[in-house]
């Protein structure tokens, strides 16, 4: 039996991507930006025995479906498989320290540990440019949590995606004032997946061409925000971006609404963008930047909003490879 572990971070992203051009390979329309999250991680074991017939995984303690397994985490080891030679099948453990299935990238953290995860067990020497391919086949925004920091997602032009990878822009250091602040209003599933979510968006908003324009234009200024540690063009960006996926999910047909109630009044409570910007996933639970000396009067407006708790991330430094390596508190 060959064995490996791995710890990675959730991930937020500030410039989204909302739509494929190719779902098969996971190649998104637009290029994304996003912040890996020190206190949202999940770990993930692998271990590959050649007495099993197929790929089994549990996450949490429970068991996926094998159409679940199929159409995420197989992506992964069958490309792994193909690396190393190895056509051996492996039982996979994953344990996330927060909600999953609300919008808080679960999933793109869970993928990404296990790319990592499986990877150490083989023995390959991958650099990350190619382990994030890797993990864009199991979920397209889990290759932005193969690094840690400051993270873009080139969307890349070519059919066979080799030029679809992410690359750290900005260490986890480099804005150190900078905090997440993540209010839980609800850890219910989301009713409709992500991935099915984009594909009704990509096949019937009208606003989709206008969208797409908006990321080219402004994704410069968002770099440019977080280059020169520029607060409030960062949360005016972050707002505005947020807002305008959420516009594309609007505009789909039928209509897709992950927000809720106490979504609409974080939007309220901060759409000014003075001292905090909000950014939502597909999910209620919003991320709320700020700087650390405005941290404990916006976690105050968001308990006061009706959170039943409300996480602090720092950025993270990236994934752990390894036991040694990983958290056994997660």
């Amino acid at each position: 039996m060959l064995e490996g572990e791995a710890e990675a971070p959730s991930n937020i992203a500030i410039v989204k991507y909302w739509g494929k051009r190719n779902s098969a390979l996971n190649l998104p329309l637009n290029d994304s930006l996003s912040i890996s999250l020190e206190a949202l991680k999940v770990r993930s074991k692998v271990v590959f025995d050649p007495e099993l017939s197929k790929d089994k995984v549990r996450v949490n303690g429970v068991k996926l479906s094998d159409e679940e397994v199929k159409s995420y985490a197989s992506r992964v080891l069958d490309r792994m498989r193909e690396i190393s030679g190895k056509s051996i099948y492996a039982v996979v453990d994953s344990w996330s320290n927060f909600p999953s299935s609300a919008g808080l990238a679960s999933s793109a953290a869970g993928i990404a540990a296990l790319t990592l995860a499986s990877s150490d067990a083989l023995g390959l020497k991958m650099d990350p440019k190619e382990l994030s391919k890797i993990a864009r086949l199991g979920s397209g925004s889990a290759c932005r949590s193969v690094y840690g920091g400051f993270v873009i997602w080139h969307s890349g032009a070519r059919d066979d995606g080799e030029d679809s990878f992410c690359e750290q822009i900005f260490t986890h250091d480099h804005w150190r004032d900078l905090v997440d602040l993540i209010p839980i209003f609800t850890d219910e599933k989301k009713r409709i997946s992500s991935r099915k979510g984009m594909s009704v968006s990509v096949e019937t908003s009208n606003l989709m061409k206008c969208r797409l324009e908006f990321v080219r234009e402004t994704l410069p200024s968002v770099l440019d925000s977080i280059r020169n540690r520029d607060a409030k063009k960062f949360f005016e960006m972050t707002i505005r971006h947020s807002n305008s996926m959420h516009a594309i999910m609007m505009d789909s047909f039928p209509p897709l609404i992950y927000l809720n109630a106490m979504s609409l009044k974080v939007i309220d409570s901060f759409g000014d963008g003075k001292i905090a910007g909000y950014t939502f996933d597909a999910g209620p639970n919003p991320h709320v930047f700020t700087l650390r000396k405005d941290a404990e009067s916006v976690e105050k407006t968001l308990i006061e909003l009706g959170a039943t708790k409300v996480i602090k991330s720092d950025i993270s430094a990236g994934p752990r490879v390894g036991k040694k390596g990983v958290d056994e508190n997660n």
